[in-house]
């Protein structure tokens, strides 16, 4: 087996993949290019091709799907295999999708039945993201990284939604706040996809084009993107600063945060800490702290998120928000999910002053991903798709 690995933005995955292609005995070619066009880029067609041309390759692989690459490898009769690990995914045309040299696997259930069923396309695959158990044991914990609750990752954007929002009707607002009020109190985003009809956004944008002929006529997709993102930035704020405000040793790993949000933060006590490295560092601190929270982004419906398998593959305790897609591969006492911040609490104190049952809980969904979500599976399901 010969792989042509292209890593298009410095993705978290390719580490793993090299590991285990060296593992499997897979020889690969690994070029790193960070595009700018995802759909055109001439040099870089030209690269590719000569390369595929001077090789003999049984596949090309990148995370997350390139229609550059699907033209590419269509072109030169290649087959193209592409683990999508966001969601939803930034694929804006179906234009390539449907090439038989096409093998596209979507780690979130809903996005992979929506291309398949709604779209048709027989090129794609329900993939599930795996954790290379292997490497992440050899990593020790750090005393530096010892805390009682901590949350590696971004705050997310509100500025689009407030944006939109303040050129809306004081209907439309009202109805707006509504629906972020209530679905603060659930899981998930189920409650965007009811509020958000068709008419409700050709309502929106005929408000806007009443204030201007050339006023932002967002679609249905957008609208629910720029909710989705405020009420993950007002989740993830409030459980860091309720936190920090019972007086847990807080901490937020970001790589840098507005004047706005540090005040906000620092004002209640939560330790604002620098990125951290993925490989190292990072396991480090999901070893280290005894409560690793994850509340997942809202606009991915039902998929288990990279960094999920990223904490319970490294043996931390994790609270997460409740997936639907958890449901199918957990039982409930191996897992700590919450619907609400008020749950979320609730569950930061019990599992804080009762270790035992702290340490139970994480060892048997440890348990669970060294079984069920071995990165070494997950790739050879993508090899035997060939």
């Amino acid at each position: 087996m010969n792989v042509l690995l292209l890593d298009m933005f410095g993705s978290f995955l390719i580490g793993d993949m090299c590991y285990c292609f060296d593992k499997l005995g897979v020889h690969y070619h690994y070029i790193q290019h960070l595009l700018k066009n995802k759909e055109r880029d001439e040099g870089f067609e030209k690269r590719i091709s000569g390369e595929l041309r001077k090789c003999s390759y049984d596949m090309v692989f990148s995370t997350n799907y390139y229609p550059i690459l699907a033209r590419i490898c269509y072109g030169e009769g290649v087959p193209y295999c592409a683990w999508e690990y966001d969601s939803p995914p930034e694929i804006t045309s179906l234009e390539t999708l449907d090439y038989p040299t096409n093998r596209i696997f979507f780690f979130c259930r809903f996005d992979y039945e929506k291309f398949r069923n709604e779209y048709g396309l027989d090129t794609v695959y329900y993939l599930p993201l795996g954790v290379n158990i292997e490497r992440l044991q050899k990593i020790k914990p750090d005393l530096r990284y010892e805390s009682d609750v901590s949350l590696v990752g971004g705050l997310y954007d509100s500025e689009s939604f407030l944006e939109l929002r303040s050129i809306m009707s004081p209907e439309q607002q009202q109805l707006m706040d509504a629906v972020v009020n209530v679905q603060l109190q659930h899981s998930g985003s189920t409650v965007l996809d009811a509020a958000l009809t068709d008419e409700i956004v050709r309502q929106i944008c005929e408000h806007y084009r009443s204030l201007s002929d050339k006023a932002i006529q967002p679609t249905k997709e957008q609208l629910f993107f720029s909710l989705s993102s405020h009420i993950t930035h007002m989740e993830r704020l409030a459980l860091l600063r309720i936190s920090a405000t019972k007086g847990y040793d807080t901490r937020l790993y970001i790589p840098s945060v507005s004047d706005a949000n540090k005040e906000l933060l620092t004002k209640c006590g939560v330790k604002i800490c620098g990125a951290v490295s993925y490989d190292q560092e990072m396991p480090q601190v999901f070893k280290s702290c005894k409560i690793n929270l994850c509340p997942t982004v809202r606009a991915n419906r039902t998929g288990i998120p990279l960094r999920i398998v990223d904490v319970l593959g490294a043996g931390g305790f994790l609270l997460s928000s409740h997936q639907a897609e958890l449901d199918d591969f957990f039982e409930k006492d191996e897992l700590a999910t919450y619907e609400c911040v008020e749950e979320a609490m609730d569950k930061i104190s019990f599992y804080l002053t009762h270790e035992n049952e702290r340490l139970k809980v994480a060892g048997k969904a440890h348990e669970r991903v060294e079984k069920d979500f071995r990165f070494e599976d997950r790739v050879k399901v993508i090899l035997d798709s060939l």
